[in-house]
């Protein structure tokens, strides 16, 4: 568990600073982003809300229902992450 937090935490700070720094100009990221968090439709992200998102992508690319990914689990979790987050 604690584990798990910690990759959700590093996911979080991953997709904080590279996703706007490969995007910078495309605002489109940003409202993909929220509208795939936001589930009280506020138009703001809470962390609890972002958490849920990771926690959800992370469950997906645990194909082993581990509780844990290996590499190539990460691998494709990273994947998700930057893909989803950026529309594509």
């Amino acid at each position: 568990m604690f584990f798990t937090k910690q990759l959700a935490a590093a996911t979080l700070f991953t997709l904080a600073f590279a996703v706007p720094t490969a995007y910078a100009d495309d605002s489109r990221n940003a409202d993909v982003f929220v509208k795939m968090c936001d589930e009280n439709k506020d138009g703001t992200i809470t962390k609890a809300e972002a958490m849920k998102l990771v926690e959800k992508m992370f469950d997906k690319a645990d194909t082993k229902k581990a509780g844990k990914l290996d590499k190539k689990q990460v691998e494709t979790f990273l994947k998700m992450l930057v893909t989803d987050s950026s529309g594509g």
